[in-house]
């Protein structure tokens, strides 16, 4: 048993070192959590001799309510730390034995690995609204039998080795919702309130006593809350070049100005294309949108068009410079294919820094609002 444990702490260790190295793109940030459930003793395990355990013919669980508590640190989009806490009764009648009813309160304080699944297996990773997670730490459990052959005994139980799965579903920016289940494996066979006594059939050759594993189901449901703000990546600025020295050129002579060029009325002209969120590919309305502005352009050769693509405030900074990137792109292969040269556009992409409205990160705002900011501008330039 005691290689097992080496083996979890060095494989935590090792899993910590690795994905904390991956900053702070996602956002660093603390979550505070609270949830209740029900809780039950599920059995017990003989880690000597490899077998399932059951005094006598076992024991009748029964649902019973409990509650927690969790602080955790997110440190990628995939990886976190968090150290859990949970209080569940386990409760129980013996089944045809004389042993007695049992009664029992732990105290369970965990320290976890927290895996988002769906980004785990996922090339973009990226805060999103539902995704699968699982728990994988140690701990220690104080086990207190209120009722049953030791009603009394009070342990601190090391380890503890929790094992979880569950939901998560953001329900603002801010705000999770949380459903799971934990399976904790506690080095005690007083869960059920009873201590086994050493015989042939439990202990393997050379060990002093069995060592049993009680085994606690816990089922919650709950709410998260990250503090702190997103951090802000500063926009990158061109440093202007030095422009080399030259020797004075002699005045030309004036020339007649030449008769004044009337401008093309489509100058200054600007369409706005809207994209769907975390979305790049152009609707019908789009569609006719550019439609007009290729006409413009084929009756006007001379003018040029100027693309600023632009994305909401939601994701990482850096995922969404990308998006906008895509949906210049969209822009221009549309235009490409209704016969405008490439060389007439010029496009820019601005990711999430220049919203139209207060929309940044951190400030409430509504689906409407945030779809304001998802947006291509096509403005018709000399």
């Amino acid at each position: 048993m005691k290689k097992l444990i080496l083996i979890l702490a060095a494989t935590l260790l090792n899993c910590v070192y690795l994905f904390a190295q991956d900053k702070p793109e996602p956002f660093n940030k603390w979550e505070i959590g609270l949830n209740g459930g029900v809780s039950s003793f599920s059995g017990e395990y003989n880690m000597l001799k490899n077998n399932s355990f059951t005094p006598s013919t076992g024991w009748n669980s029964k649902g019973e309510f409990g509650f927690g508590a969790t602080l955790k640190k997110n440190f990628t989009h995939v990886f976190a730390i968090e150290l859990g806490y949970n209080n569940n009764t386990l409760i129980g009648s013996s089944n045809g034995t004389s042993s007695g009813d049992f009664k029992s309160l732990a105290n369970e304080y965990d320290l976890n690995t927290v895996w988002n699944l769906n980004n785990l297996l996922s090339k973009n990773k990226f805060d999103r609204k539902f995704y699968l997670y699982a728990k994988l730490g140690l701990g220690a459990t104080h086990v207190k039998n209120v009722t049953g052959p030791n009603s009394g005994d009070k342990n601190l139980e090391i380890p503890t080795i929790p094992l979880g799965t569950g939901v998560s579903v953001r329900v603002n920016q801010n705000v999770r919702f949380n459903v799971g289940t934990q399976w904790s494996w506690v080095n005690s066979d007083r869960l059920d309130g009873h201590s086994t006594v050493s015989n042939p059939g439990n202990t393997k050759p050379g060990a002093v006593t069995p060592q049993i594993y009680g085994t606690k189901l816990y089922t919650y449901a709950g709410i998260s809350i990250r503090l702190g703000k997103k951090k802000k990546h500063a926009p990158e600025v061109e440093m202007p070049r030095a422009i080399a020295k030259q020797e004075p050129k002699p005045e030309p002579k004036p020339e007649p100005k030449p008769a004044a060029i009337e401008k093309p009325a489509v100058l200054g002209t600007i369409y706005k294309v809207y994209f769907a969120f975390d979305k790049w590919k152009l609707n019908e309305k789009s569609s006719a949108d550019l439609d007009k502005l290729a006409k413009d352009l084929i009756e006007n050769p001379s003018v040029k068009v100027s693309i600023k693509s632009h994305t909401d405030s939601w994701g990482p900074a850096s995922y969404n410079m990308k998006l906008s990137e895509k949906r210049g792109k969209a822009v221009i292969d549309y235009l490409v294919a209704k016969g405008i040269s490439s060389s007439r556009v010029d496009a820019q992409a601005y990711g999430e820094t220049m919203p139209v409205n207060k929309c940044t990160d951190g400030v409430p705002c509504s689906k409407a609002e945030h779809a304001l900011n998802r947006r291509t501008e096509t403005i018709i330039i000399e």
